[in-house]
């Protein structure tokens, strides 16, 4: 098991865009010439996982000497204010990124609040707010999560979208959100096929829904 015969000849890395492959390897410090026994997995993902963008890694042996690392990246999922900046906020809370601008991005921001003490990229934010947002976001169909453009959370802790188009979605509370969603979708879905625009749709209730028309 020792013999140079098991020596890594060749590294690949799978799965990355927002980060080089160069980058994973360095962090896990996988590299030819090494041992291929000598890895252990469980410390290969304890080194890479620290990187905020490396949501998970595999790591693949492949006799004798072929190394294979396949990532799975975290993607950018919301805007939080931060200070003068924007912080880049993956599904789970993770911070990706400070964007000192609004300008190139299309991703719905948080509005109502923001984030004041002094962050880290790879922190895991521990606000509430980013828990109930990243939920209600969750519960969207992708097509409709795709419109969001602002999510605002007011003095009362409700949750109000709004869309590309400026249509004003009132989900209230962070309470019975699945039933309130699936509540929108079929209302969203339905208007989309009339082909209605509405100004506003108000599901509070989570019972039925209540549409302006534009």
């Amino acid at each position: 098991m020792r013999s140079p015969y098991f020596n890594i000849t060749a590294v690949t890395v799978q799965g990355t865009e927002q980060i080089s492959p160069d980058e994973v390897m360095l962090l896990t410090g996988i590299q030819p010439g090494l041992n291929i026994f000598s890895l252990r997995a469980a410390e290969v993902i304890k080194a890479a996982t620290g990187h905020p963008w490396i949501r998970h890694i595999e790591m693949i042996r492949r006799l004798p000497g072929q190394v294979i690392l396949k990532v799975t990246e975290r993607q950018p999922f919301l805007l939080v204010p931060y200070r003068t900046s924007f912080l880049e906020i993956a599904e789970d809370g993770v911070v990706l990124a400070v964007r000192p601008t609004l300008s190139g991005q299309a991703l719905p921001l948080v509005t109502g609040f923001s984030v004041t003490d002094q962050v880290r990229l790879g922190q895991k934010l521990p606000d509430e707010e980013v828990a109930q947002v990243s939920l209600c976001l969750n519960g969207l169909p992708a097509d409709f999560w795709s419109q969001v453009a602002e999510i605002h959370l007011d003095e009362n802790k409700e949750i109000t979208l709004y869309t590309l188009d400026r249509v004003q979605i009132r989900l209230g509370e962070p309470v019975r959100l699945k039933q309130k969603l699936a509540l929108l979708s079929g209302t969203w879905a339905k208007l989309k096929d009339q082909g209605q625009t509405a100004v506003s749709i108000d599901v509070r209730t989570g019972e039925k829904a209540i549409v302006k028309p534009k």
